[in-house]
């Protein structure tokens, strides 16, 4: 496969090619410092699998690198790697289209892991972005989300991003545990996931209200 690396710094690429080399093998890596000569090598990498993107590119600000990459490459598989570390920059950033995203300062096994979790289908997102916010239950679904949450469910929502066990949860809404457990359960079905992390992406990606 063939990988590309984007960023300004090469202190960076040489970190990444580290990384990857150990998420990712074999791989073929590429690197670009700038928004327009890396859109133009990924246009000519036929094998192209993986684009790690920093936000903060000369020219570049909030999500633009990304909503151009996503914009030429709807399919392709793009992590950002960047040094903010904002929870609501990390959920614009899912929200438009990233798989993943990695801040700078994450220990080489997080990075690892979290390329790896993306190389297999999933979507990362480090969990402090999800644990100090939490999810409203009480806006309308987007029209095209196919998704209605019940008032209980979207407490439960709430409380799992906090990072609240189901033993927590039943605690703080008076409830059994098992009542907790069958409300998760209606809400990753809901939601067609497997995992509270998942949950929380999908719940950020289908527009429910994060505060």
């Amino acid at each position: 496969m063939e990988a590309l690396i984007v960023d300004d710094h090469p202190l960076v690429h040489e970190v990444m090619r580290a990384v990857l080399a150990r998420a990712i093998n074999p791989a073929t890596i590429y690197a670009e410092s700038e928004l327009e000569p890396a859109l133009s090598r990924a246009q000519g990498l036929a094998q192209l699998e993986l684009v790690l993107l920093d936000l903060g590119l000369p020219g570049c600000s909030k999500l633009d690198a990304l909503a151009q990459f996503r914009e030429r490459f709807p399919k392709l598989p793009i992590v950002v790697i960047s040094a903010a570390e904002e929870g609501e920059l990390m959920r614009d950033a899912i929200v438009a289209g990233a798989n993943g995203y990695i801040p700078k300062t994450s220990s080489i096994d997080v990075m690892e892991a979290a390329l790896r979790l993306v190389r297999a289908g999933g979507t990362y997102i480090p969990e402090h972005a999800l644990v100090k916010h939490s999810v409203t239950g009480n806006r309308q679904d987007p029209p095209d989300t196919g998704v209605a949450l019940s008032e209980r469910q979207a407490e439960v929502l709430s409380l799992v991003a906090k990072g609240l066990s189901n033993q927590m949860i039943a605690k703080r809404l008076n409830i059994s545990e098992n009542t907790v457990k069958h409300h998760v359960h209606d809400l990753f079905k809901a939601l067609r996931v497997s995992t509270r992390t998942e949950a929380l992406v999908a719940a950020i990606r289908k527009g429910f209200s994060i505060e």
